[in-house]
């Protein structure tokens, strides 16, 4: 893993780390590198899970789209459905946000 020059991590909660650490297992799986870009830092919407320290975003420049698809389906049964995982056009958006579930 690596982060992108300029990224901050100050305040990113436990659950993310877990998060990164298990995407980084994932791409090292399909022979590719986690290159973070973004985790507290950056411009993004408002209310984003970005500033609370729970969302982090992935480089995939260069990845080949079969290789992406099967690293997205990966994720997501990896991370588990308190992960959301969102393949922009640039990057992958990972966030942690629990679901609620029925008592």
């Amino acid at each position: 893993m690596r982060l992108k020059a300029g990224v901050r991590l100050v305040g990113v909660k436990p659950e993310l780390v877990v998060g990164l650490t298990i995407t980084d297992s994932i791409f090292s799986d399909y022979e590719q590198r986690l290159v973070v870009t973004a985790v507290v830092d950056g411009q993004h919407q408002s209310g984003s899970l970005h500033y609370p320290g729970m969302a982090f975003d992935a480089r995939i420049a260069g990845i080949p789209q079969p290789i992406l698809e099967r690293i997205s389906a990966a994720l997501k049964d990896g991370l588990g459905e308190d992960f959301d995982i969102v393949l922009e056009l640039d990057h992958l958006h990972i966030e942690f946000q629990p679901k609620r579930r029925a008592t």
